[in-house]
C-alpha cells in the first residue's frame, strides 16, 4: 500500500513539473511576442546556450537524442537566427554551435516574463506556498542534475 501511494506521489510531482514547464514556455513566448519554438528546439537551444562551442554530436549525446534529429533541429534554429555554426579552429572540418545575440536577448526576455508570471501567480497563493516553493528550488535543481546526464561535464564535453 505504501509503495503504491509513494508511486502516485512521484507521478503527481512529474505531472506538476511538466505542466508548469509547458504553461510557462507557452505563455512566456506569447507575453514577450516571440514566435513559439518546438520542444526539441527549446531543449537544443538551452543546451547550446549553457555550453557554447560544441558540435552537434556533443549536443545529441548530452540530450540523449539522435544526431540526425539534432542536426535537423539545429538547421531550424540557424534559419531562425538563434544558433550559429562556427568552424572549429582546431579542426576546420567540424562546426561548433553558439547561441546568437538574438537568442541571448530572447532568453533575457523570457526569463523576465517568467519571473513576472510567477510573482503574479504567487500573489494568488498562500504566503506559505511561496516560502515552500523557494525552499524547493535547490532540491529541484539537484534532482534535475541527478536525472540529467547532460549536466555531467564528461557527458557534455566536446566530441
Amino acid at each position: 500500500m505504501t509503495e503504491i501511494k509513494e508511486r502516485e506521489d512521484w507521478a503527481a510531482l512529474v505531472a506538476a513539473v511538466h505542466d508548469l514547464s509547458r504553461v510557462l514556455r507557452a505563455s512566456g513566448e506569447r507575453a514577450v511576442g516571440l514566435d513559439a519554438i518546438t520542444g526539441s528546439e527549446h531543449e537544443v537551444l538551452r543546451w547550446v546556450s549553457a555550453r557554447p562551442g560544441h558540435p552537434v554530436s556533443a549536443v545529441a549525446r548530452g540530450l540523449g537524442l539522435q544526431p540526425s534529429n539534432v542536426s535537423t533541429t539545429v538547421r531550424s534554429l540557424v534559419e531562425r537566427d538563434l544558433v550559429e555554426r562556427r568552424a572549429d579552429r582546431a579542426d576546420g572540418r567540424r562546426a561548433l554551435l553558439y547561441p546568437t545575440a538574438r537568442a541571448v536577448r530572447h532568453r533575457e526576455l523570457l526569463d523576465a516574463a517568467w519571473t513576472r508570471q510567477i510573482r503574479r501567480a504567487l500573489g494568488d497563493l498562500d504566503g506559505a506556498d511561496a516560502v515552500a516553493l523557494r525552499a524547493a528550488v535547490p532540491v529541484l535543481d539537484r534532482l534535475a542534475g541527478a536525472l540529467d546526464p547532460s549536466r555531467d561535464p564528461v557527458a557534455a564535453g566536446p566530441a
